[in-house]
């Protein structure tokens, strides 16, 4: 006696070709990110290229799922997680970029005022 093989049902071309069309689209951004990274290597970046990694990822279990081995309970919460995880790697990265900035203009505000106490003829605390 042969096991019965259950097959998936065959997913819909329309839902298919958007999810090859996500798929595509999240691996260029990521291949993108990755290469600025490479090139600024500084931690805003990192966290970009992770949230790009977790798009990504959304895609691909949402491919995986159309095939039939997710249960759509899993899929669902994958998808949610993955979201969360999207959504606080980019808040991070706003906030570490906003707070390195701010840092940096205060520095460069303290530099000025030692500038222009040098203008003035006056030793300055360089």
């Amino acid at each position: 006696m042969r096991p019965v093989i259950h097959a998936a049902p065959a997913p819909d071309p329309g839902l298919l070709g958007i999810h090859l069309l996500a798929g595509v689209g999240s691996g260029l951004l990521l291949a993108l990110a990755v290469a600025a990274l490479g090139q600024r290597g500084s931690r805003p970046y990192l966290l970009v290229v992770l949230a790009l990694g977790a798009l990504l990822a959304r895609t691909v279990i949402s491919g995986v799922a159309m095939f039939g081995p997710l249960d759509p309970g899993l899929h669902h919460f994958a998808e949610h997680a993955l979201d969360a995880m999207l959504a606080t790697f980019l808040l991070g990265a706003i906030y570490y970029a906003r707070s390195t900035a701010d840092s940096d203009r205060a520095r460069d505000d303290r530099l000025d005022e030692v500038d222009a106490t040098d203008a003035d003829g006056r030793e300055g605390s360089r």
